[in-house]
């Protein structure tokens, strides 16, 4: 089934077929007309008579060709008409693929906020915990290799954006075995920590024995 553009398109295809075959024929009575018209106004009947059926039928021609001509404008206007409306269909139907990207834009950006957020916190709220541990007499990891172990995760995280994003953070790029991870990291350090409180357990009951 044609769509209304489709419709108007072939109303103006037919048209233009009508109109190029009313030319053809003018063309062609224009030429007989060429033909017959010496001998008709020189006195010979017969010529006489088909110069005036000819006249007759290029005026009906010309009022032929004006209507064709007004038939294939107001066509046009239709095609116009109908392809606005299709054009506004197709940026309705554009309207509504952005309302729900756009929707899934917002909880992205929101989540990266939370994100963002809950990771700062939690590598600050770590460094605390840290510190507290080492008040207790935990001695590794100190907090400058915590510090610097820290900000290269984080840098680490940063270098998985596209290239042209990363340029805009002012920090040399770390090499692969410069990068780092948090989880590999925390359990490193939760095993350290572990040995050594094994190690202060044991010499408490070393001296009790």
């Amino acid at each position: 089934m044609m769509n209304d553009i489709e419709r108007a398109t072939l109303t103006i295809t037919n048209l233009e077929n009508i109109r190029k075959n009313i030319l053809q024929e003018q063309a062609e009575l224009a030429t007989e007309r060429g033909r017959v018209a010496l001998s008709a106004h020189t006195g010979d009947a017969k010529s006489r008579k088909r110069l005036d059926e000819i006249n007759i039928a290029a005026t009906k021609f010309a009022s032929e060709f004006a209507s064709i001509e007004a038939a294939i404008i107001a066509a046009n206007k239709n095609l116009d008409a109908a392809e606005a409306a299709e054009a506004q269909r197709v940026d309705r139907d554009k309207a509504k693929q952005i309302a729900v990207l756009n929707a899934k834009l917002k909880e992205e950006l929101e989540n990266a906020s939370d994100a963002f957020s809950d990771a700062i916190g939690s590598v600050l709220s770590a460094r605390d915990l840290l510190m507290e541990m080492h008040a207790l007499g935990v001695t590794s990891p100190t907090d400058q290799l915590f510090r610097i172990n820290s900000v290269a995760a984080i840098k680490s995280t940063i270098q998985k954006l596209p290239n042209n994003w990363i340029n805009d953070f002012e920090f040399m790029r770390l090499s692969p075995s410069q990068k780092k991870d948090f989880k590999p990291l925390a359990t490193a350090w939760h095993n350290q920590i572990a040995n050594q409180i094994a190690d202060r357990i044991g010499a408490k009951k070393e001296e009790a024995a």
